[in-house]
C-alpha cells in the first residue's frame, strides 16, 4: 500500500466512505496521518476504529492540512456540503482521491480516459493490449483499483485511469501523458446542474495533459471536433481516430460488436499505438479480449434466442448503442430515469418487438415508448424477475428468428438494486434458474 511521507503526523479529514473514500483513509493511515472520517449516510465501516470515525463538525479544522472529498460530493458548486465550507473558512486544502494518488509521485506513463459511455470497455481493452504484450499496466480510478491504492509499475509501466466527471471536477493535481474523451452526452445533470457544467468537467482532462501530451478522440464526433481545436490547446498534440481497418483489428471478436464498440476499440488501438505498440501486436492481442460483465455481455445463446446483459447502460445514449446492434429485440428496461429517459434510444425503437418495463417509473417509460413507436408492445412487469420470465416465455412462443432478449435499462438501478452490478447479477441468476429448470429449451 502507498505511503505518502508528507502526511506523517498530519491531521487529515476524509468525507465519504465509498470505495475511494475508504481507500483514501487506508492510505493516509498507512502514511501515519491522524485521520478523521465521516459520511452523512453511512455507519462506521468495520475497517475503521472509533477514533477515526468523527462527525465533521467536531474535526480539528484549525489543525487540518487537507480534506479528501469523495466523488459525487460537490466541491465547486453553489450548493456545497458544510464540510467544504468549513475547509474553505479554515484555508484547508481540498483534494480528492485522484490528487492523493498523484501525491504518491508515480513514475509510470499515465493515461486518462473519460466520456459519457464506453469508458470501461476502452480502458479494459487498452489494458488487455498492454498486458498481452508484456507491458506493465494497472487500471484504476472509476474502474479497477481506487486511484490512491494503485501501486506504481515504474518507468516502464503504464497507469490507465478511468475518470468520471465527478473525479475530474474535484481534481487539481492530476498530470497525464495521454488522454481520451470518447464522447460527451448529457448525464449526471442532478450533480452538474446543466449540460454546460458537465461538458466543462469532461474537458478538464485536456487541461491535465503535460505540455506535448496527446488527446485522442473520434474524428466523427461533431461536438468534440468543435470543442477541441489546436488554436485553443497549443501545448498538446491532437490525435483523431479514423476507425481504419477496424474489422482487421477486432478479428470478429463478439465482445466488440456494434458501432459504439468500433469507436471504443479505435480509441484503445490509437492509444496503444501512441504507447509504441505495433499494429500486428495489437491485432494479435485483441483476438483474446473478453468483454466486461454487464456491458453487452452475452449470457445465453441458442439457435433462436440470444440473451444479453447490458445492465451498465444507465442512460439513453448507452442503450441506443445496444438497440442499434440487434433486431427482433425483447427489451427489458426501467428503474430510476435520468432527465431524458430513453433519450437517443428513441431512434431505434423500430428494432424492438416488445418492451418489458420494470421499476418505479413505468408510466414515465411507457409514455416515452408509446409516443415514439406505434408497433412496440408494452408489458408492465415491475420486478426484473417478472420481466425476464415473461420475455423468455414470449420469445419462445414467437415465430421470429434470431430473437435478442436485452436487459438495457436506460435508467439508474437504485430503486430496486444496490447498483448496476447487483442488477446485472440478479438478471444472470434469473436466466440461469430458467435454464436449470428446463424453461430455456430453444
Amino acid at each position: 500500500m502507498n505511503n505518502i511521507l508528507s502526511y506523517k503526523n498530519k491531521n487529515v479529514g476524509v468525507l465519504g466512505v465509498g470505495m475511494s473514500g475508504l481507500a483514501a483513509a487506508k492510505v493516509l493511515l498507512n502514511s501515519s496521518a491522524k485521520v478523521f472520517v465521516f459520511d452523512d449516510f453511512k455507519e462506521k465501516p468495520p475497517t475503521l476504529v472509533e477514533s477515526n470515525w468523527v462527525n465533521y463538525q467536531k474535526w480539528p479544522w484549525k489543525d487540518l492540512c487537507a480534506l479528501v472529498v469523495s466523488p459525487g460530493i460537490p466541491i465547486n458548486k453553489n450548493i456545497k456540503h458544510k464540510a467544504i465550507k468549513l475547509a474553505e473558512d479554515h484555508n484547508v486544502e481540498i483534494i480528492n482521491d485522484i490528487d492523493l494518488f498523484m501525491q504518491s509521485k508515480p513514475k509510470a506513463i499515465i493515461v486518462g480516459i473519460t466520456g459519457t459511455n464506453g469508458k470501461s470497455t476502452t480502458v479494459a481493452l487498452l489494458h488487455h493490449i498492454l498486458k498481452f504484450n508484456k507491458i506493465k499496466s494497472v487500471i484504476g480510478g472509476n474502474f479497477g483499483y481506487p486511484a490512491c491504492e494503485i501501486i506504481d509499475p515504474g518507468n516502464d509501466g503504464v497507469i490507465i485511469l478511468e475518470l468520471s466527471s465527478y473525479q475530474l471536477d474535484g481534481a487539481s493535481k492530476l498530470t497525464l501523458n495521454l488522454a481520451s474523451i470518447i464522447n460527451i452526452t448529457p448525464d449526471h445533470l442532478d450533480y452538474h446542474n446543466n449540460f454546460e457544467e458537465y461538458l466543462s468537467c469532461k474537458l478538464k482532462i485536456i487541461d491535465f495533459l503535460n505540455d506535448n501530451g496527446t488527446i485522442v478522440y473520434n474524428e466523427d464526433d461533431k461536438l468534440l471536433n468543435q470543442l477541441i481545436k489546436k488554436d485553443k490547446y497549443q501545448q498538446i498534440k491532437i490525435f483523431k481516430t479514423k476507425n481504419i481497418n477496424f474489422q482487421d483489428y477486432i478479428n470478429d471478436n463478439i465482445s466488440l460488436n456494434g458501432k459504439h464498440n468500433q469507436v471504443n476499440a479505435s480509441i484503445a488501438i490509437s492509444l496503444a499505438k501512441n504507447l509504441n505498440v505495433t499494429g500486428d501486436k495489437i491485432k494479435r492481442s485483441i483476438k483474446s479480449f473478453k468483454g466486461l460483465p454487464h456491458r453487452m455481455e452475452t449470457i445465453y445463446v441458442s439457435e433462436k434466442i440470444k440473451i444479453i446483459n447490458d445492465s451498465k447502460s444507465t442512460n439513453g445514449e448507452s442503450t441506443a448503442a445496444a438497440l442499434s446492434s440487434f433486431c427482433n429485440i425483447f427489451w427489458i428496461l426501467g428503474g430510476q430515469p435520468k432527465n431524458d429517459g430513453i433519450g437517443a434510444a428513441k431512434k431505434y425503437l423500430n428494432r424492438v418487438e416488445e418492451s418489458f418495463v420494470i421499476g418505479e417509473s413505468y408510466n414515465f417509460f411507457a409514455n416515452q415508448i408509446s409516443k415514439n413507436s406505434k408497433n412496440s408492445k408494452l408489458n408492465k412487469c415491475i420486478t426484473l424477475e417478472d420481466a425476464t420470465e415473461l420475455a423468455i416465455k414470449k420469445a419462445q412462443k414467437s415465430n421470429l428468428k434470431e430473437i435478442v432478449i436485452l436487459l438495457s435499462p436506460s435508467a439508474a438501478s437504485f430503486d430496486q438494486f444496490i447498483n448496476f452490478e447487483d442488477r446485472g447479477n440478479k438478471f444472470k441468476e434469473i436466466v440461469n434458474k430458467q435454464l436449470n429448470e428446463g424453461v430455456l429449451i430453444c
